[in-house]
């Protein structure tokens, strides 16, 4: 299985709609989002999936090397080696990367924000960065955009915590 199948297959796998959308996108970024999107889902994956917080937190680490290692050319899991390929071609940014697993690790730690200025961060963490590296893929002209990406991730954000919220109070 080739990088870019494992993440196709990660995506298709997922459940979730996006998935469709993202094959009508020419080649190059259609592989360069399904990579993100592979990426995403498994730091998701890491913390909902995992029981043990500190295993969670592990994987996270693990997660925060092998994009280091991404991007110094030396990958080793096939979402890596599938956003290699792409680093370059679309300007993606390490920072943005190491940001969305930073965010990841405050469902490990954070259970309630006290104020909307700490929820807003956990949001431009987890899906406003998501937003900007989308924008850089999918390509622009207008730097607008870049403003129009983050409030974006930060509407979905939101309305995938109000979509949650009976199942999270579930789970405390």
């Amino acid at each position: 299985m080739t990088p870019q199948q494992y993440c196709r297959d990660k995506a298709a796998k997922s459940g979730s709609s996006f998935y469709y959308s993202f094959l009508f996108l020419p080649v190059k970024k259609r592989e360069a989002i399904m990579a993100l999107y592979a990426f995403c889902r498994e730091v998701d994956d890491a913390v909902d999936e995992i029981s043990d917080p500190l295993v969670a937190a592990q994987t996270l680490a693990w997660w925060r090397q092998e994009i280091s290692r991404t991007f110094a050319g030396q990958a080793t899991h096939p979402v890596g080696k599938a956003l290699a390929e792409t680093l370059h071609d679309f300007d993606l940014h390490e920072e943005y990367f190491h940001e969305i697993i930073d965010g990841m690790e405050m469902d490990l730690t954070q259970h309630r924000y006290p104020a909307y200025k700490n929820l807003a961060l956990y949001c431009h963490r987890v899906a406003s960065v998501v937003g900007l590296l989308s924008a850089q893929i999918f390509g622009f002209s207008d730097r607008k955009t870049l403003k129009f990406a983050e409030k974006l991730g930060l509407a979905f954000q939101l309305t995938n915590i109000i979509r949650d919220v009976r199942e999270d109070a579930e789970r405390g």
